[in-house]
């Protein structure tokens, strides 16, 4: 079992870009489980991701923090589908659209 110091480091050892976003997607699950439970009791709250091969432990003391973390690691996450995906554009003409 591997012990991660930070999500950064876990996110880091990904071989592939889907590797990583689907590491990122399981940090935000974390995150989302412990803002809920932050949400009844605005105190320090932790929370631990142990997925068998590897945990990572985090400390944050309160909702507003875990939730700035979420937008940033959800940015993140966009950035890797943008890399991995490109960026589509689909120009449509407006006279085939129904009034």
């Amino acid at each position: 079992m591997v012990v991660y110091d930070s999500a950064s480091i876990y996110i880091e050892g990904a071989t592939s870009l889907c590797d990583k976003i689907t590491r990122i997607d399981t940090i935000i699950d974390a995150l989302m489980t412990t803002a809920l439970k932050a949400a009844a009791n605005e105190n320090i709250e932790e929370y631990w991701l142990d997925d068998g091969q590897s945990k990572i432990k985090t400390i944050y003391r309160g909702t507003a923090q875990i939730m700035e973390s979420i937008k940033s690691f959800e940015t993140i996450k966009q950035l890797y589908v943008n890399r991995l995906n490109g960026r589509v554009v689909r120009m449509v003409d407006s006279k085939s659209l129904r009034r």
